[in-house]
């Protein structure tokens, strides 16, 4: 009773923990999260080793994500020190 318990309430947390990281995280975390999510998904609609898949997805995410911060983080600035917006 106690454990399932448990499993629920860290299943909660975990949930709202990723949830929080797609809305206010950096490119590279959302994108490691989402992709390492995604991939897991695909691992396992495929009945391969959800593990493995996870963990490419998460890479190839994080890669993405950080391209993303990194393009970001260059674009240029109006002379009122705002970035403009696309």
């Amino acid at each position: 009773m106690i454990t399932g318990l448990r499993k629920q309430i860290a299943g909660s947390v975990l949930g709202l923990s990723i949830l929080a990281l797609g809305t206010a995280g950096c490119g590279t975390m959302v994108g490691a999260t989402l992709g390492g999510a995604t991939g897991a998904g695909v691992g396992a609609a495929t009945h391969h080793n959800v593990g493995r898949s996870a963990a490419i997805g998460a890479g190839v995410g994080a890669g993405f994500g950080a391209l993303y911060d990194i393009y970001q983080y260059s674009r240029p600035y109006d002379s009122y020190g705002y970035r403009y917006r696309d």
